[in-house]
């Protein structure tokens, strides 16, 4: 009676979550904003990925390097000599990846408003949003300043003006499309041809946007909108880089993907400018040689605390469960690479009362620790970012700048993940097992 008490009450929370919080946060998520960041945010990641990894070849020999590194200037040395002849072109895919970040985001952003716009008006195309929105950006840069705006790593074109080039392209793309709409546009005759025609429809809008973000930008004497905006957003990035705040979006994941949503892409619809600017802060940094400025990025989350499901996989392979155990081998290769959902759904961990105590609340628990272990300087911050699939022990290893603290660290974690959901697999393992013998012994009576 007690448990199914308990049952009761994990049922109410579950169907609370999935009736009342679920549903506003979905709706948040498909924001025409928030959804054009998504896309953004999904199309820069290779380049990222690239531009990360080429600094980190560029700075491979400090790992080695005598005093700060592993004091082997010997290996250092010769690591140089290997890089060397190659960095013209690595420094190359830095700066065309990283350190133009901002205006390619802004880009991007621009076309994918356009592109929710053209469904409703096809006179606002997605190709002509994303040319408005990066040019109304570069009219915000003081190209007068080359010194000043672009000193490698901290180009004005790259991460300290992320936040400012989205909100400048939709600013741009609003304005762009509001003239549209309201047909403040040059009208041709019919049987002008339509690329010639879509033009001259463009015109005055363009005009209007790229000669009001000109007089914001660089109209105003010395007032410098794109630093003050940048300042006031490197405020939010502190703001939400913190464990706590990390933490509650880290929670909110768990609980989502409980109930069946993929609360990674609801969370990160809200946290990815956020994340991206403080990884290639970090990156940045790095690169540098100076302080790395944000521990708890979504790479320390994703490499230390999230890891893989593969415990769980693994556990489903040593089941007396016939199911679990297929279930088991069938996924434990895809949980190696970060691939959730058969275990996810297959379990299921999903609507299950019995998983709801490891997956949230275990979860949460192995993130406050791993922030202690972060705070008190044990775990290495991320400085790179790699590609989702990659099994997070190596993931770590290469995203921490070679430290080999971090893959210890988390497969130390992977370790926690298994024993923490032991007890309660063990109990879900004695229920289903109960129920085969008595639909096999109900079977026998039958026959």
């Amino acid at each position: 009676m007690e448990t199914q008490a308990k049952k009761t009450v994990l049922e109410r929370s579950t169907d609370f979550i999935e009736q009342k919080i679920a549903p506003p946060l979905l709706r948040l998520s498909q924001v025409r904003y928030l959804e054009a960041l998504q896309r953004t945010f999904i199309t820069l990641m290779p380049y990222m990925v690239l531009g990360a990894t080429a600094t980190l070849i560029l700075n491979l020999s400090g790992l080695f390097a005598a005093e700060t590194g592993l004091n082997m200037p010997g290996v250092a040395k010769a690591i140089d000599s290997v890089i060397t002849p190659c960095r013209p072109w690595l420094v190359q895919i830095v700066f065309v990846t990283i350190n133009l970040l901002a205006m390619i985001a802004a880009m991007l952003n621009g076309y994918f408003l356009g592109d929710h716009y053209n469904k409703k008006d096809s006179n606002v195309t997605a190709i002509a949003s994303s040319v408005v929105a990066v040019i109304a950006f570069l009219c915000f840069i003081d190209f007068s300043q080359l010194s000043a705006n672009f000193d490698w790593p901290a180009y004005i074109l790259g991460s300290p003006s992320l936040f400012g080039g989205l909100l400048i392209s939709i600013f741009a793309v609003e304005i762009y499309r509001l003239l549209i709409g309201r047909k403040i546009t040059i009208k041709m005759p019919e049987a002008v041809p339509p690329m010639i025609a879509s033009a001259f429809t463009s015109m005055i809008p363009v005009c209007a946007v790229i000669i009001l973000c000109t007089l914001i930008g660089q109209g105003l004497g010395d007032f410098d909108f794109l630093s003050i905006l940048n300042k006031a957003t490197a405020y939010l990035v502190v703001g939400g880089s913190g464990p706590i705040a990390q933490g509650i979006g880290f929670v909110l994941d768990r609980v989502l993907w409980f109930v069946g949503l993929h609360g990674s892409n609801i969370v990160s619809s809200v946290m990815q400018p956020v994340w991206t600017t403080m990884i290639t802060d970090n990156i940045n940094a790095f690169a540098a040689h100076q302080e790395i400025p944000y521990m708890f990025t979504e790479q320390w989350i994703n490499f230390y605390v999230r890891c893989s499901v593969f415990p769980i996989a693994l556990l489903c392979t040593m089941s007396k469960v016939k199911r679990f155990k297929v279930l088991g081998k069938l996924s434990l290769p895809g949980t190696i690479f970060n691939i959730a959902e058969p275990v996810m759904y297959g379990l299921p961990i999903v609507l299950n009362p019995l998983m709801f105590v490891p997956w949230v609340l275990g979860f949460a628990g192995l993130y406050v620790f791993n922030v202690i272990l972060g705070v008190i300087g044990i775990t290495p911050p991320v400085v790179a970012m790699t590609v989702w699939t990659m099994p997070t022990p190596l993931a770590s290893f290469i995203g921490s700048g070679f430290n080999i603290i971090a893959p210890i660290i988390t497969l130390m974690n992977i370790a926690i993940i298994f024993f923490m959901f032991l007890p309660f697999f063990k109990v879900m393992e004695k229920q289903v097992l109960k129920e085969e013998e008595q639909y096999e012994a109900e079977l026998g009576r039958e026959k």
